[in-house]
């Protein structure tokens, strides 16, 4: 249900809180601009999805959520002010950071090199901490990094991170979690991870920054994912050849080879910055993605430490030249000033603001739903109406991800807010017995058996063996899939296991 839906249609007059605008959603939330009236301050207030409370799986991953972000108070880390709830309606109160994302600065295209490794420097330094009190993120990205005021950057987005020591996981055995762009090659084959696979993310990150574009682009989202496992590590632009061992160690494919924390790959970062190449750090990128640049605060640059101490490094004519070229810009201000010009379109305004969620004091995050919680009633919107909705959206994502072309399986079962799998579940949270809602996931499964089949046949075991795995993480018990499964395995370790006959279709 979308954020303008739930407005409307749900009761969400929450004490304290005046409610402003809608400003994003996700999977299992949306996030609305309001006030907390006792400090008159502005907040990112996250309200669950009514049709997603009747599912104790994603309301135990919103609690969670809560529980987990509200143990996470760092500089770099979303603030949590308030957690609670009003009658049915769940809610979190996070502050609310309107510089927008990395994710449009870098399609701006223009960052510095000392304001890149001033962004990295600071997500390191968040995930060290997060990673000291034992949670790894899971889902490092541009969208998941906003930006302060002051232009100081926050990780946001503790939806689906995980307790390293396995007694948080909100996740089943062979889900791989995260985004196919950034993802690790442990997350990507669906094994046990620790925090050296948000630093893995980070690499990435670092290297979109540099070069305007992710490290591996390929047609679909599995071709993705099976880059990141078998593909080197890819090599900077030329001009920031001399960054390359930073992004080496993040994105090294053995995660004992990687930096061990975050803050080894701030003290490596420090000690390369001190050997640049003169000028280096003051250099600009100029890949863009999205040809204009974009107004607004996204655009807003930030003085940074690393790019701050590379000024020291200034000759002594750059001054008076700095004076000369103030004064002609003061000259054409003015002429620009006086000149009549077209009204001006407001921006944007809408910044995707991600908080976590509820945990009152000492429950445990992952226990029944607390007594008396019952599924609000929308108010004007048949619930046959949103039915439908939910299954034609998936319908559409499931034939834009079946259809053969460069989007193959695109939106099948990733993002999970947005995808054909994730609009039949919440199908199936109304109407848990609908037909057409497990007819839709069944199809998702049966591309998966298809696709992997097809890779073990040509001997693409890897391939294969990733491919088994989403389709596993979708129906673990599928017997078809476990046969491919098994002779993936067999085939990686050099053997040439027989396969089961093609999927019927």
């Amino acid at each position: 249900m979308n954020a303008t839906v739930l407005l409307t249609s749900v009761d969400i007059d929450i004490p304290g809180y005046r409610i402003l605008r809608p400003i994003g959603e996700g999977g299992m939330a949306s996030v609305f601009l309001a006030v907390q009236e006792s400090l008159e301050r502005e907040v990112a207030l996250k309200v669950m999805a009514p049709a997603l409370a009747a599912n104790p799986e994603f309301a135990h991953r919103f609690l969670t959520e809560g529980k987990i972000t509200a143990r996470l108070q760092h500089p770099n880390l979303v603030t949590v002010h308030d957690i609670g709830h009003h009658g049915n309606v769940y809610y979190l109160a996070a502050e609310y950071i309107p510089g927008g994302t990395l994710k449009e600065r870098i399609a701006e295209g223009g960052l510095g090199v000392g304001q890149i490794l001033d962004i990295a420097g600071d997500i390191a330094g968040g995930l060290d901490f997060a990673h000291q009190k034992g949670f790894v993120h899971r889902d490092v990205k541009p969208g998941n990094i906003l930006f302060r005021n002051d232009g100081r950057v926050v990780l946001a987005d503790f939806g689906i991170a995980k307790a390293m020591d396995g007694s948080n996981s909100s996740t089943v055995a062979g889900t791989s979690i995260g985004t196919p762009d950034y993802m690790s090659p442990e997350q990507a084959r669906g094994e046990p991870v620790d925090g050296r696979a948000d630093l893995y993310s980070l690499g990435a990150v670092l290297y979109e920054m540099l070069a305007g574009v992710p490290p591996y682009q390929a047609a679909d989202a599995f071709t993705v994912a099976l880059m990141h496992v078998t593909h080197p590590v890819p090599e900077l632009p030329e001009p920031f050849a001399w960054l390359q061992p930073l992004v080496n160690g993040l994105m090294a494919k053995d995660p004992a080879q990687r930096f061990n924390t975050g803050a080894a790959f701030v003290e490596a970062m420090h000690k390369l910055v001190a050997s640049a190449p003169q000028g280096a750090v003051a250099q600009e990128t100029g890949a863009r993605r999205g040809g204009q640049r974009l107004s607004g605060a996204g655009a807003t640059q930030q003085r940074t430490r690393i790019s701050a101490r590379d000024e020291n490094k200034r000759p002594a004519w750059l001054l008076p030249a700095a004076g000369l070229g103030g004064a002609f810009a003061l000259a054409l201000l003015a002429w620009w000033a006086l000149s009549p010009r077209e009204p001006a379109v407001p921006a944007d305004t809408r910044a995707p603001g991600t908080v976590a969620v509820p945990a009152t004091t000492g429950g445990d995050a992952t226990g029944p739903m607390p007594e008396g919680f019952e599924l609000p009633k929308p108010v004007g919107v048949p619930a046959s109406g949103e039915l439908e909705r939910l299954l034609n959206a998936g319908d559409a994502l499931l034939e834009f991800g079946t259809t053969p072309g460069e989007n193959l399986s695109r939106k099948l079962d990733y993002p999970e807010d947005d995808s054909a799998l994730g609009y039949y579940r919440k199908a199936l949270a109304l109407d848990p017995e609908n037909a057409r809602a497990r007819a839709g996931i069944a199809g998702i499964v049966a591309f998966y058996r298809r696709y992997s089949h097809q890779a073990c046949d040509r001997g693409r075991w890897t391939q294969c063996r990733l491919l088994v795995g989403k389709g596993l993480a979708i129906d673990a018990e599928d017997p078809y899939l476990r046969q491919l499964q098994d002779a993936a395995i067999a085939g990686e370790g050099g053997q040439a296991p027989a396969l089961p006959p093609p999927p019927a279709g």
